[in-house]
């Protein structure tokens, strides 16, 4: 047996492996990060490996620039390519047999497909396993979203259990890659005057939103099988509420990433703010589709959101009447992603606490002060935190942290199966509400619309 860990890719032809996966490959290699792995890449697109590498090759030069050639080819020798269709396991089964899995230290299985595959993948990787001792450690990677409604995660999570223990299960959300989401974990663990403030003596609202510019593109079938609430709202949203939300846990002092149980007492608390969600009425569910939307995924019929807007409430006494306000679309005027905390105020000048999680990695405290000169007119100003002009280096790319963290086996950033379950009694209660109600799904006007406006207007 060699040191080696095997990750699998099954959907290695698709945007997400090509565009995110690879080029996060090659940047840990470039670093020094990683070394000791190998790849075998299953995707349906390329007849054979020489097509399949000139198609990334061209594709990182295109999105690297100076890309350094001698650690793409060392990147190359580490990645195997196999054209194989989940819908036609037998071949494929023949292959893996004698691709010697029993050499590698370790087996990543990572589902980088469609959705609506993941149940056959899943069989078809259970049939693998049996191919594979029981003294190699294997782990099953899935990207959300997991399943379609609380029903579908369920069976998923049958699927799982009978391929690896929760420990060996990892639920990727990118977000939670992002180093700006992982500082709102110290920013209130570290400066715990912050951690006060939050809470509905000293907030007025809050705003989580995640504007894009880009449509779905290529993403056109993925899209029609999820929209908005279940790619953006089930996830990433949730899970940037809860962060804010919780009840922070001590730090542990000796090891702040490794210890466990820090690291459990925090999936617990984001479990009880999860839990304690209230749905608002449906007349302050706002749902949109940008305008080109239908003819560019060739179904004028398509009643998919690909813009939500609703506030959020939190049954508890920390949070009790404060509105976590939801918004996310596609084609909006800007792309950024940020936590806005909206203090209550004696003026009609806000205090606010701004996390931007992109295009920037920045944290603003907007205060006032006085105007210099006579009297006591004031003036909002920004004290601004940003991680590349403070510290000279650009964070990793989320999908970085995500590997390592695959690699080593530490799932700070990853969910367990409980929060994903209750997350979708949210969307399932949403849904049912939108149903129930026929809440419509409203034209919006491409790239016109700032994410700030639909705040406004929220009332």
């Amino acid at each position: 047996m060699n040191n080696e860990k095997l990750f699998i890719f099954f959907g290695a032809t698709g945007n997400l492996f090509t565009e995110k996966i690879f080029p996060a490959f090659y940047h840990l290699i470039r670093r020094g990060k990683i070394d000791n792995f190998h790849i075998l890449a299953i995707g349906r697109r390329f007849r054979d490996e020489q097509s399949y590498q000139s198609f990334l090759r061209q594709s990182l030069s295109n999105k690297i620039p100076n890309l350094d050639y001698s650690v793409l080819d060392r990147l190359f020798q580490k990645t195997d390519y196999y054209q194989g269709d989940v819908d036609d396991p037998q071949p494929l089964m023949s292959f893996l047999t004698e691709y010697h899995l029993i050499s590698y230290q370790e087996v990543l299985f990572y589902l980088s497909t469609l959705p609506s595959i993941y149940t056959r993948v899943l069989r078809l990787i259970e049939r693998i396993n049996e191919h594979i001792p029981s003294n190699i450690p294997k782990k099953v990677i899935i990207e959300k979203p997991f399943g379609f409604d609380k029903k579908s995660f369920i069976y998923l999570n049958q699927l799982f259990s009978r391929l690896a223990p929760e420990r060996n299960i990892f639920y990727v959300d990118h977000y939670l890659g992002k180093d700006t989401v992982q500082n709102i974990i110290v920013l209130k663990a570290e400066n715990w005057f912050i951690e006060n403030l939050l809470s509905a003596g000293y907030v007025k609202e809050i705003h989580i939103v995640v504007s894009e510019k880009e449509g779905v593109g290529s993403r056109g079938q993925f899209y029609e099988e999820t929209g908005a609430i279940r790619d953006i709202f089930q996830n990433h949203l949730l899970q940037l509420l809860s962060l804010v939300a919780m009840d922070i846990p001590p730090l542990c002092q000796e090891d702040k990433i490794e210890c466990s149980s820090f690291l459990n007492s925090m999936q617990q608390k984001k479990i009880e703010v999860i839990q304690n969600l209230k749905l608002p009425s449906a007349k302050q569910v706002f749902l949109g589709q940008y305008q080109s939307y239908a003819q560019e995924i060739s179904n004028p019929f398509s009643k998919t959101e690909t813009f939500i807007r609703l506030p959020l409430y939190i049954s508890s006494k920390r949070w009790s009447g404060v509105p976590f306000w939801i918004i996310t679309g596609k084609k909006l005027a800007q792309k950024i992603s940020y936590i806005e905390i909206v203090f209550h105020s004696t003026t009609s000048n806000e205090n606010r606490l701004i996390i931007e999680i992109q295009p920037e990695e920045k944290i603003d405290l907007v205060i006032q002060v006085k105007i210099p000169g006579m009297g006591l007119s004031s003036s909002p100003v920004h004290l601004n935190f940003n991680s590349l002009g403070t510290f000279g280096i650009n964070s990793p790319e989320a999908y970085e942290n995500i590997l390592i963290d695959c690699y080593r086996g530490d799932k700070t950033l990853f969910s367990n199966s409980q929060f994903i379950l209750h997350s979708w009694e949210i969307v399932d209660k949403l849904k049912e509400l939108i149903c129930k109600e026929q809440v419509q799904v409203e034209k919006y006007a491409d790239n016109y619309y700032h994410a700030e406006e639909f705040i406004n207007l929220k009332k």
